[in-house]
């Protein structure tokens, strides 16, 4: 079975919503201010994790809080935006794929099954590649402008 056009869209802004709605969320409890409610979540992770989670959380997540809070909301806030408007959808998914991998990998999900057993997790994940093999913004997005000009552009 192929994958319309059609819906191909329907998925881009369907998650591009997703990740504008708790972009949002985020710019308005602060995140971009305070890494208060990230350091919360990583502490409280941090006292049951083991493992790989463990040296993540201790080498990656915790020191670099107040980084990667402003990180998180920038990156949703603009992968949204770029899903919004078919703008470089194969660069900001990719991107997207990494920044969900990189939070189940702070979660201790991605170290287990859980990861699979999470409605939002896999899923998740599966569309954004989707959204990347199928070239998601050459239909009704600025990516097909852009693929006028240069048709092999990886970024689109």
């Amino acid at each position: 079975m192929k994958i319309s056009n059609i819906q191909i869209l329907i998925l881009r802004l369907a998650i591009a919503g997703l990740f504008l709605q708790i972009g949002i969320e985020k710019y308005h409890e602060g995140w971009l201010t305070s890494s208060e409610h990230l350091s919360g979540s990583l502490t409280k992770y941090q006292e049951n994790a083991a493992g790989a989670q463990r040296t993540y959380l201790d080498l990656v997540a915790v020191p670099y809080a107040g980084a990667w809070s402003r990180a998180i909301i920038v990156g949703e806030c603009l992968l949204g935006a770029s899903l919004l408007l078919g703008l470089l959808v194969r660069f900001s998914t990719f991107l997207g794929i990494l920044m969900v991998l990189n939070f189940h990998a702070a979660n201790g999900n991605l170290f287990s099954l859980n990861f699979f057993g999470s409605p939002w997790a896999a899923l998740l994940v599966a569309g954004l590649l989707v959204l990347f093999l199928s070239r998601a913004g050459r239909w009704a997005g600025i990516d097909a402008l852009l693929a006028t000009w240069n048709a092999k552009s990886i970024f689109w």
